[in-house]
């Protein structure tokens, strides 16, 4: 008996471990996937910042703002986590590392800004229809 107790708890031990590093490895990879895709974009936005900030503490600014990032992206991961299995984050590590995946990181920025520009635009000519038919 008590080895069919010793071997059931050494199972217990050996599947929990294995889902705990299964666990930090998909962690590990949704956070570099958020790393990728974020890095430029928050980069652009510290940027924008720095343009209130005195030059003789422009270096300081930037260093303590990009000092958030690692929390940022530690809650941005949870959110990939929660809308990507391992296998689908591992997929898109893939595209993000080529050259194309990098420069849609890369302009993902410019493209949401120029997007919400149209989408004002867009949005004005919605009103005009909506005045219409009320």
């Amino acid at each position: 008996m008590k080895k069919i107790v010793i071997i059931l708890v050494f199972l217990a031990f050996s599947v929990s471990n294995a889902n705990a590093q299964d666990k930090t490895a998909y962690q590990k990879d949704a956070y570099t996937l958020v790393e990728i895709i974020s890095k430029p974009a928050f980069k652009s936005v510290v940027d924008q910042f720095a343009g209130y900030v005195k030059k003789d503490n422009l270096e300081k600014f930037k260093s303590e703002v990009e000092g958030t990032f690692p929390d940022l992206y530690t809650s941005l991961t949870e959110l990939y986590i929660e809308e990507y299995t391992h296998n689908e984050i591992k997929e898109l590590l893939k595209f993000y590392k080529t050259d194309l995946g990098k420069k849609v990181a890369g302009n993902s920025t410019k493209l949401a800004i120029k997007g919400q520009a149209i989408g004002a635009d867009w949005g004005a000519k919605l009103q005009g229809i909506m005045v219409k038919y009320q």
